[in-house]
């Protein structure tokens, strides 16, 4: 069977999953783990594919508190 080759991420976010040998799904667990509150899969997807890049502040200050990190790490 052939494997497919890993892309380069296209936003900051895709990066920082990459680097953490995460991937979306990993993602949405720990945002319920660290924070108590959820972010839908389709809507990470959409975040780390960059076909939603005007998302709420919230949303991002959700993410960087379940990743360690700060919004200048997460936003373009």
């Amino acid at each position: 069977m052939r494997r497919r080759k890993k892309q380069e991420p296209k936003t900051k976010l895709g990066k920082i999953l990459l680097d953490n040998d995460m991937e979306q799904l990993d993602l949405y667990k720990l945002i319920i783990y660290k924070t108590g509150k959820t972010i839908g899969v389709d809507r990470i997807s959409h975040i780390v594919s960059g076909k939603k890049k005007n998302y709420t502040i919230q949303t991002a200050k959700t993410i960087c508190e379940a990743l360690g990190i700060t919004l200048n790490d997460l936003v373009d």
